[in-house]
């Protein structure tokens, strides 16, 4: 049984991998593009942050540190630098919070934290007194910053950490420490920045670059898809059908391979027209050379013709002009224990009907018929009628690679021909059948044996189903 491998079109799996190869670059893009650009406005903050905390340690005097936790809003040193500080968060709108507090760690280790200045939603020249309270009191820090706090108290670099609170939403926060002359630690200034806004920034803009992205991607799709159609597929989809169904057993044949491969008219600069040319020049050629031979071979046919009609006429059965029962004979005869080969015999079905009915020239035209189908598929193969009904056909080579398709077909051929009822009886042609090979038989007595058995199996079947008459 020969193994039918599976057709891939290029037509539908080129398309597909440069979709997919598009889908993933659009991915990676716009991933890529989202992390970049989300760490290009992090580190924009960052900078604005670190800007932002020069100017709030500017406004202070940082020998006045205690002094501006015990006098706090009954200063008017405190209530100025209060009051610039809401100055320069109103410059800074994505701002959320503004403090200066003093870091520490108690007795316990426990990071801690002394309020020095923390500003509200507004400025105001009359605090209450929970604002006035505040100021002095204790802090204790959380993450991300508790696991950073001998950084904090320690390094001279601000740091900064993004964070989320289930209240504010995510945050980035920057510390920057405040020294005295003396380079110690007194202080830190703080931000924190509202990556709401940053995240919604990026979505939005990540989303008008898809969308931008989405659209280049098709059009160079289908402009590729289009191009490719015409330029690569469809011409060689062409050139494979027309391929397809040449033969080369006759003059005839190869013209026809000719004409077919000339009313595709492909005009291709590229690999495709060079392929096309050298298929178009290759069966110029073989045209060129069957002719030759053909005519060389008339010659000599021409002197032997009438000794070849008589060897044919001894082999060949006059009604339906295929081999008779001495040509099955002689060709078994030929056939080696090691050759690889087939052996398909056939019994018309329905033939006793068409007799009683229609008369026995009716039924000489049936028996046409049925072997002109049998014919028909075995196209390469020596068809014999070795009996009133029956008949034979020996395989090699191709067909006898091609053995069980071709029996699937000559069945297939059958069935069609047969629920034509609205046809007359003397052309729903119809037969049995059966086949064997070399390759479960050892000798050419043994295959016939077997053939003649499986065709009996299908004649018994076709009785069962349509009649004993028949």
């Amino acid at each position: 049984m020969t193994e039918n491998k599976k057709y891939h079109s290029l037509a539908k799996t080129l398309p597909l991998m440069i979709s997919l190869s598009f889908f993933i670059l659009f991915v990676v893009v716009v991933s890529v593009t989202y992390f970049r650009v989300e760490k290009r406005m992090i580190g924009e903050y960052r900078r604005m942050a670190d800007g932002l905390t020069n100017l709030m340690i500017e406004e202070l005097d940082t020998t006045k540190m205690d002094y501006y936790i015990s006098e706090n809003y009954s200063s008017p040193e405190y209530m100025r630098i209060m009051k610039r500080y809401y100055q320069l968060k109103a410059n800074f709108p994505d701002v959320f919070y503004m403090y200066i507090y003093r870091f520490y760690k108690d007795e316990n280790g426990k990071p801690c934290g002394t309020i020095i200045f923390d500003l509200e939603d507004e400025y105001t020249d009359t605090p209450n007194q929970v604002s006035i309270d505040w100021v002095g009191g204790l802090y204790e820090v959380l993450e991300p910053f508790a696991s950073r706090i001998d950084e904090m108290l320690e390094s001279s670099e601000p740091v900064y950490e993004t964070a989320f609170s289930p209240e504010d939403g995510y945050l980035l926060s920057l510390a920057k420490p405040i020294f005295d002359e003396n380079g110690n630690y007194i202080a830190s200034a703080c931000v924190d920045f509202s990556m709401e806004v940053l995240h919604r920034q990026n979505i939005r803009f990540i989303m008008i670059l898809s969308f931008i992205l989405v659209l280049v991607i098709i059009a160079v799709l289908l402009i590729f898809i289009f191009v490719l159609r015409n330029a690569v597929t469809y011409p060689m989809l062409s050139i494979s059908v027309a391929v397809s169904g040449f033969r080369y057993d006759t003059e005839c044949d190869l013209k026809s391979n000719l004409d077919s491969l000339r009313e595709l008219d492909i005009d291709s600069k590229n690999e495709i027209g060079i392929l096309y040319n050298a298929l178009l020049t290759a069966e110029k050629d073989s045209l060129y050379y069957m002719s030759s031979y053909n005519k060389a071979e008339n010659e000599i046919q021409t002197k032997d013709k009438k000794i070849s009609e008589l060897g044919n006429l001894a082999l060949r059965d006059v009604m339906t002009s295929v081999g008779n029962k001495t040509a099955f004979t002689l060709k078994i005869s030929e056939i080696k224990d090691t050759d690889e080969y087939g052996i398909v015999l056939m019994d018309v079905n329905n033939l006793k009907m068409i007799n009683d009915t229609y008369g026995h020239e009716a039924g000489d035209s049936y028996i046409i018929g049925v072997c002109r189908v049998l014919c028909d598929v075995y196209s390469h193969s020596p068809v014999f009628r070795i009996g009133g009904d029956e008949f034979a056909v020996i395989l090699k080579g191709r067909d006898f690679e091609n053995r069980q398709l071709l029996i699937e077909s000559l069945a297939q051929t059958f069935d069609v021909i047969w629920v034509q009822n609205e046809n007359n009886p003397c052309y729903r042609f119809s037969g049995s059948f059966g086949m064997a090979d070399s390759t479960v038989c050892k000798t050419t007595r043994e295959t016939i044996r077997a053939a003649d058995d499986a065709m009996y199996r299908c004649k018994k079947n076709f009785k069962e189903k349509y009649g004993s008459y028949r």
